[in-house]
């Protein structure tokens, strides 16, 4: 899955030569945290978020009156205060190559910049978290099912194909590496109409099934 997938395309963007009091009141309006700062053909110059906000407008126990303080503002320049050193990625970046991005640097979102270096979306933790939702297919209900197996090739298509003799449909398969040797195998299965012999198929083939559960849609 790709970045332009998930990735919000309508950008809420701000220029560099605007008012660090345009800006405040732009995400106070918007609710965005961080706004990408673009020049006139959309290329990304810089980044300003509500940190950025928060530590140029004065404290409540400043002495000076609101008018005072927002005219103070409205003489700061968002390229005064902006990060310059930005963090993009392409629009046909992998998605789990942004969850690793966004981790690794503790952000929570990022602009997105097309093959032109161009602006075209922005993507957040929050999209990712849909993202990770539709791959697992937890929205759908099923039945979830765990195998210890020996770390090997061919395992994934041995069991896999277990499934497809018997007309099941796998909805997500996810795997997790418990030491050099084994590998935890969870697999999402409609079994409506299939009942549980497939579960005594895999125990025969001398897979571990250490957990069963049912679980329900969360759409």
């Amino acid at each position: 899955m790709l970045v332009k997938d998930f990735m919000t395309p309508n950008v809420l963007t701000i220029s560099e030569d605007k008012s660090m009091l345009e800006a405040r009141e732009l995400m106070k309006s918007s609710a965005f945290r961080r706004i990408p700062v673009v020049d006139d053909i959309k290329r990304v110059m810089g980044i300003i978020t509500d940190g950025d906000v928060g530590r140029t407008s004065p404290s409540d126990a400043s002495t000076l009156s609101r008018y005072e303080a927002n005219y103070l503002l409205s003489r700061l320049k968002v390229r005064d205060v902006m990060t310059r050193d930005v963090i993009t990625v392409r629009d046909n970046s992998a998605i789990e190559d942004v969850a690793y991005i966004l981790y690794k640097h503790k952000i929570n979102a990022l602009p997105v910049v097309n093959e032109d270096n161009r602006l075209c979306g922005i993507i957040t933790d929050s999209d990712i978290f849909r993202a990770f939702v539709t791959i697992m297919g937890i929205a759908k209900s099923c039945t979830r099912i765990t195998i210890d197996v020996t770390d090997k090739v061919g395992v994934i298509a041995d069991i896999g194909g277990m499934f497809r003799d018997q007309g099941i449909n796998i909805i997500s398969v996810v795997t997790k590496r418990n030491d050099a040797d084994t590998t935890e195998l969870t697999i999402r299965a409609d079994l409506s109409q299939h009942g549980m012999d497939i579960i005594e198929q895999i125990r025969e083939a001398g897979y571990d099934v250490t957990d069963i559960s049912t679980v329900k849609g969360v759409e």
